[in-house]
């Protein structure tokens, strides 16, 4: 059977299927963490918010305080739910477009740059949710969200888009061919 060979599916490497099983893993695992810890995980939070109320626009005043820090823990609470469903999405992403690529991509060095776009970019961008989630009680909501972007969301993101890209150009040259 060669990559050319459309009637047989080609199985990705055991490294691509280890990644996405492990980050569907991760994201089961953070889901019950975060049912399970939940008040815990707000109480760290809203402490560790509390001992930097300059970071967070805390003036001292119940009334004024209490509505910064009530959207705070939203958005520390949405950073780990989303965690847990990009985490869960990606995963089977990773599995269904390297099974795509490993099938029906042609050339060897274009194929492998593809699975390794798709899988390190989709492994990795769930964890920029994490990451966010455990910079907004020390950094601030806006300050979290823009270290998230940079360090983990536009570049492992942006991976991922350009290995889909990619495979979405190889697989409609095949169609042209045809």
């Amino acid at each position: 059977m060669t990559p050319a060979d459309d009637s047989t599916w080609r199985l990705p490497p055991i490294a691509v299927l280890l990644a996405a099983v492990l980050l569907v893993a991760c994201a089961e695992i953070g889901g019950a963490s975060m049912a399970r810890f939940k008040l815990e995980l707000a109480r760290w939070a809203r402490g560790a918010m509390l001992a930097r109320p300059a970071v967070h626009g805390l003036v001292g005043v119940r009334d004024v305080d209490e509505p910064i820090l009530d959207e705070a823990l939203v958005k520390f609470d949405a950073g780990l739910r989303l965690f847990h469903m990009h985490a869960e999405g990606m995963g089977a992403v990773i599995v269904t477009t390297t099974l795509v690529a490993t099938t029906l991509v042609r050339g060897a060095g274009a194929r492998r740059l593809i699975v390794a776009l798709i899988t390190v970019g989709g492994a990795g961008y769930p964890l920029g949710y994490l990451l966010w989630s455990a910079l907004i009680p020390r950094l601030g909501v806006e300050s979290a969200k823009n270290t998230a972007e940079w360090l983990v969301w536009a570049p492992f993101g942006g991976a991922a888009l350009v290995g889909l890209w990619m495979l979405t150009g190889a697989v409609a040259m095949r169609l042209v061919r045809r």
